[in-house]
């Protein structure tokens, strides 16, 4: 739930986020991505 620091509206940025994470609780979801982090490797989600 850390936002970025470049936004129009933080608290905008902050529902995003938190629609993300009450998704990523789902038994459906597989991943969840929301990212800025250079570290991050790339990858194929197979469904």
């Amino acid at each position: 739930m850390i936002t970025s620091g470049i936004s129009q509206n933080k608290n905008l940025q902050r529902q995003s986020l938190q629609w993300i994470r009450e998704q990523s609780m789902s038994p459906d979801c597989l991943e969840s991505l929301a990212t800025h982090e250079t570290d991050v490797t790339p990858h194929i989600i197979e469904l």
